[in-house]
């Protein structure tokens, strides 16, 4: 703009009606006598005595009849030379004076000429006004990418030729791509038509939406908003509005997208006050496609949520430019790859959700016909290739995520460790690391996470200790490390955990492949009587460790308890009554599912069994590992 008014500014200097100078009072009038300022003084004026002419001269008479004409004396001073003299001019009282001279004609000549510069300036301002987003555009494009050899696009309208098209070029594709290498089926083309042609908003190159309605549109169009469950962009919402329902029968009212509404009132977007896009949230709504990278204009975004579509591909690295994010969730999808490593440096967010990107047993059906099978690696469009979900190694990286409360990366194929420098994200709540591929131990560092609330490991290749100074997660409520090679005592700090209402500390004992059986896995020792004060605890499931002693009958005091396995252990003795009356409040099998597990039956089918209990839902064989429901 300074640029663009600098250029005004000089074009109107130019083009400014010139200004006449006044000639000065002291210079002589050219060809008509002497002007005024070149008299002498009176005390000047003289006659030259030794004038031939002087002799003889009567001095003037006062009656001189007026029909005579008058003569005009020449005032001559003292440094002239005396034998020169200045002709006296005959002076008629009817003459006119010339037509440059005369006051009237100057004024209205004067007026002509600033009505003409106004007019002038008027149309210089609008002619710029008018094409000023091509100019801005100009000066921005000229450097965003080497000449090609291909042809540009020919301008075929008004609009094409206002400055959009550079404009959107530059600003929104990213990756130095030009809109003439796209074939008009591409999403982005789609999009730019619908901006330059169908949008009844008719945008210019510089408004300030112009960017966010784009990026929105391209959604559309990329994501197949034909086939989207809720307010798709289809013929059958011709009044540009949906009702989505929401419980009891209520609803509420959006914008369809790609209607001519405003962007800020399409179903799913959220914007500020001042009409910036901040949230988009499309839940469960038959998004099919891969997340495009344009995605990353929307820079004032701070949630992205697009979970349990039909999204495939990968997260684009541009996706770790929305340094205002504090929310991107895009759990439930298809996605392969990596985690981009720019992603780390997004220090504002605060939720990340990348689960569940493989076991999705469900299908979406474009608006063409097409199926998008979710167990397939890109939705089956490449093959029957069986999902995993996000590959690539874990580390230090996490750390870097220094506002993160939430993060959510299980059912993956993730690999590597848990670095102790994860304990330094001091406002974590929600760990999910689960159902990955992740090695070593659970640093003691993490215990420095004192918001944590919950913390799920299970079903990994950790071989570790729980931490011994776990009593430090005050706050955890869930605490998953069942599935990895496990062993050790369990610490005595767990037991001050008094908001746990959840402990998996089972199948640490593994006894199939991939893991390898050894005689160490697995938690030892007894089950301290100090459970008791997990008045909380919901679901407590101990099977398949070896731990022993007796089953202490505190556990009766939690009265909470729906879920208690306590098979293929070494514990033994007798099922405490203060257990089985807990059978009678949320320990029951309404359900059907078990719900009391001990190894209540006769080891091996003949011997004694190791636990005697009378009010267990299944008993099992603790050598053949055979449960059957006793209820």
């Amino acid at each position: 703009e300074e640029g663009q008014n600098s250029e005004q500014a000089e074009f109107r200097a130019a083009h400014q009606p010139a200004t006449i100078a006044s000639q000065p009072e002291d210079e002589t009038a050219s060809g008509n006598g002497l002007g005024y300022g070149s008299l002498p003084h009176p005390d000047e004026i003289r006659l030259s005595s030794n004038h031939p002419l002087d002799a003889g001269l009567d001095p003037p008479s006062t009656d001189q009849n007026p029909d005579l004409g008058l003569a005009v004396a020449s005032a001559v001073t003292g440094d002239e030379d005396p034998d020169f003299v200045v002709m006296a001019i005959e002076f008629d009282p009817d003459a006119k004076p010339p037509l440059h001279k005369n006051r009237r004609f100057r004024a209205y000549t004067c007026l002509a000429f600033s009505i003409t510069a106004v007019i002038l300036v008027l149309v210089v301002v609008y002619v710029t006004a008018s094409t000023k987003g091509t100019q801005i555009v100009e000066q921005e494009s000229y450097y965003q990418a080497d000449p090609t050899s291909q042809p540009s696009l020919s301008p075929i309208t008004e609009r094409q030729r206002s400055g959009i098209i550079e404009q959107l070029q530059g600003g929104v594709l990213l990756r130095n791509e030009t809109f003439r290498e796209m074939s008009e089926f591409d999403p982005r083309m789609k999009a730019l038509d619908w901006i330059l042609h169908a949008n009844s908003q008719q945008l210019d190159s510089d408004d300030v939406n112009l960017y966010q309605r784009y990026t929105l549109a391209l959604i559309a169009y990329n994501f197949d908003s034909d086939s989207w469950y809720y307010c798709p962009s289809s013929p059958m919402h011709s009044n540009d509005k949906c009702d989505v329902p929401y419980g009891d029968g209520l609803s509420k009212t959006y914008g369809v997208w790609l209607s001519g509404l405003s962007e800020c009132e399409w179903y799913g977007v959220t914007c500020s006050a001042d009409g910036v896009v901040r949230a988009v949230d499309l839940i469960q709504n038959d998004l099919i496609g891969t997340i495009p990278h344009e995605l990353a204009a929307l820079n004032s975004l701070q949630l992205l949520a697009f979970p349990y579509n039909c999204i495939y591909g990968t997260i684009p690295s541009e996706i770790g430019s929305l340094r205002h994010l504090l929310s991107l969730e895009l759990h439930g999808n298809v996605l392969s790859g990596i985690i981009p490593d720019s992603m780390y440096d997004m220090d504002k967010l605060q939720l990340l959700n990348l689960a569940n990107q493989y076991g999705q047993n469900r299908n979406c059906t474009s608006s063409s016909n097409q199926v998008i099978d979710m167990k397939y690696k890109f939705g089956g469009l490449a093959g029957q290739i069986e999902a995993h979900g996000l590959e690539g190694k874990l580390g230090a990286s996490l750390a870097d995520f220094r506002s993160m409360k939430g993060l959510y990366l299980q059912n993956n194929a993730l690999t590597g460790v848990i670095h102790e420098d994860v304990g330094n994200l001091r406002y974590l709540r929600w760990l999910f690391l689960n159902d990955n591929f992740l090695e070593g131990t659970i640093p003691e560092k993490l215990t420095k996470l004192k918001n944590l609330r919950k913390l799920l490991l299970d079903e990994n290749f950790l071989r570790s200790t729980l931490p011994e100074d776990m009593s430090r997660w005050r706050d955890l409520e869930i605490l998953t490390v069942n599935g990895n090679s496990m062993y050790g005592s369990i610490p005595l700090g767990l037991y001050n955990l008094t908001k746990l209402e959840m402990i998996r500390l089972d199948d640490t004992r593994q006894a199939s492949s991939p893991w390898n059986i050894d005689p160490d896995e697995g938690f030892t020792g007894t089950i301290s009587t100090r459970i008791g004060q997990l008045q909380r605890l919901k679901i407590l499931l101990l099977s398949n460790n070896p731990l022993s002693g007796t089953i202490p009958m505190e556990l009766g005091s939690c009265e909470e308890l729906s879920n208690l396995r306590l098979h293929n252990t070494n514990l033994s003795g007798t099922m405490p009554m203060s257990i089985c009356l807990l059978r009678d409040k949320n320990l029951n099998s309404e359900n059907n599912e078990g719900v009391l597990y001990a190894d209540c039956r006769p080891n091996n089918g003949t011997g004694e069994p190791r636990v005697q209990c009378d009010c267990c839902s299944d008993c099992c064989d603790f050598t053949s590992r055979v449960c059957i429901a006793d209820d």
